[in-house]
């Protein structure tokens, strides 16, 4: 399951969940579930129940480029590029070589991006517990209260260990991969084939990263609908890790 290790890696390096695959859309107040395979499965928008109001939603701009990385390093010298066509126009100055040490390893970037979280999360709290009391809420049902969505993110996830990527700029690159701007769309990035096996999506419109709340199974036994007509803290019922439970 690389999407599941993926979201724990980027959970390691971020604190915040990596949405997988990059280019499904996910917007705050949106309610899903993961497949079996950790890629998720919309099945509607908390802000078209009744009650539910937008207005409760703060959104700031973020400014600048941000990119991440983990079981992945910069190939450099003569390795780097190795017996791969570089695009006509491209210099090797303008290749960024990949090779990804562990499956689910990856590169996350993203410019250009919006923040957007529901500001009172105790009251969403008690208003899903509402739901699910009324069997209108499942356990496995996973909402996002705070999204960063980006006009344009780059993503490459490694599904077999020792795979290789080539990204490719119309312009020089510096050296490392953090100050590499590989969302930058005017730097006319593209990406060759894996040499492996891999996923990537490359300056596209995406939802990076984003908080969510679940269910806690473990609070739970079989018949959890009925204990949950039992008051408690709401904090206690809740957590932000949508593999919960999942093995």
């Amino acid at each position: 399951m690389v999407a599941a290790e993926y979201n724990r890696l980027v959970y390691r390096l971020t604190g915040w969940r990596g949405a997988f695959p990059l280019i499904i859309p996910i917007r705050v107040g949106d309610y899903f579930e993961l497949r079996d395979d950790g890629g998720p499965v919309l099945l509607g928008n908390a802000f078209d129940w009744p009650g539910w109001s937008r207005d409760t939603v703060d959104t700031e701009a973020i400014a600048g480029s941000e990119t991440y990385y983990s079981g992945c390093q910069r190939k450099t010298g003569t390795q780097a590029g190795a017996g791969v066509q570089v695009p006509g126009g491209v210099g090797v100055q303008g290749t960024l070589s990949l090779s990804f040490t562990r499956e689910a390893g990856f590169v996350l970037a993203y410019d250009a991006a919006t923040r957007s979280r529901m500001r009172d999360q105790v009251r969403v709290q008690r208003r899903i517990l509402e739901r699910a009391r009324s069997g209108k809420w499942e356990q496995n049902w996973i909402l996002a209260v705070d999204v960063i969505a980006a006009d344009s993110a780059t993503l490459a996830v490694a599904t077999d260990q020792d795979s290789e990527l080539d990204l490719h700029a119309n312009a020089a690159i510096p050296a490392g991969i953090a100050g590499v701007t590989i969302a930058k769309p005017a730097l006319g990035w593209t990406a060759s084939s894996w040499r492996g096996e891999g996923y990537s999506s490359v300056c596209q419109p995406g939802t990076p990263l984003y908080h969510c709340l679940k269910l806690r199974k473990s609070k739970f036994g079989h018949d959890w609908q009925a204990e949950l007509l039992d008051d408690g803290d709401p904090a206690d019922l809740f957590t932000d890790d949508p593999l919960d439970g999942s093995g």
